[in-house]
């Protein structure tokens, strides 16, 4: 998954999340549709954002670009750092009651 990629997706969803009636619920439900699920806040950097993987990091080590490439992906935007890490409490692998 190229940044492009992920970006287009950002860009995607948060169209989805402003016009649908019930915005938190399309963000969770984004979420929760996915295997992983990464985060794209603003930053300094010359593309303008860095991303944070808030969900699906049991399935990263070990596997091959192949392995990565066969899992539901999407990406969320965020305001910063903290709501990608609030997201990742809320919706993450180790959330309470999630084995």
């Amino acid at each position: 998954m190229t940044n492009a990629q992920l970006l287009a997706m950002a860009r995607d969803n948060l169209t989805r999340f402003t016009a649908a009636p019930a915005p938190a619920e399309a963000l969770r439900h984004a979420i929760e549709g996915h295997e992983m699920v990464f985060a794209l806040y603003p930053d300094e950097s010359p593309r303008g954002f860095d991303t944070y993987l808030i969900k699906g990091k049991p399935l990263v080590p070990g596997a091959s670009d192949e392995d990565l490439a066969r899992f539901t992906t999407t990406a969320v935007p965020c305001a910063d750092l903290s709501e990608a890490l609030a997201l990742e409490r809320t919706f993450g692998d180790t959330r309470p009651g999630k084995h």
